[in-house]
């Protein structure tokens, strides 16, 4: 995989399966607190069993996303960096857009489905969408009321 790619690319031309892109992107998450990823801290984070880390580790470290000797760290490669930092994006970007929309509950699980089949366009428009309610607080205010008052007549 190449070392630069603009996440245009990646979207398109991706080549993970859902399970090693929430590998990647927890790898990513852990990296972000903790320069030392270890297979421990994975299977926690995604409460999985340290040999299902091992399995895909290596896959991973085969792709040339992730670099790991046996019992040491876990040090993903520039372009793992940059691919973990892609899907975190995207996932924040879905997570974002469903608070905008209203959603309470069970926000995480509905991120997880949708951000492993949602296409680029489609988030580039809610990245849009979120930045346009940024920059527009009082629109985002005025979508909220209604929100509020449309829940309290049904």
């Amino acid at each position: 995989m190449s070392e630069y790619f603009t996440f245009n690319e990646y979207m398109k031309n991706n080549k993970l399966t859902p399970s090693e892109e929430d590998y990647v992107e927890m790898i990513y998450r852990i990296n972000l607190r903790n320069e030392n990823v270890q297979m421990k801290d994975v299977a926690n984070e995604l409460n999985i069993k340290p040999a299902s880390v091992t399995k895909m580790v290596k896959k991973l470290n085969e792709k040339g996303i992730l670099e790991y000797k046996k019992y040491d760290y876990i040090k993903l490669t520039k372009a793992g960096y940059k691919i973990g930092e892609t899907l975190l994006k995207r996932h924040n970007t879905i997570y974002r857009f469903l608070q905008i929309l209203g959603l309470e509950h069970n926000i995480h699980e509905e991120t997880e489905k949708m951000e492993h089949t949602i296409s680029y366009d489609t988030l580039e428009k809610m990245s849009t969408l979120i930045d346009f309610f940024s920059k527009y607080e009082e629109i985002y205010s005025s979508l909220r009321d209604f929100q509020k008052n449309k829940n309290l007549n049904t």
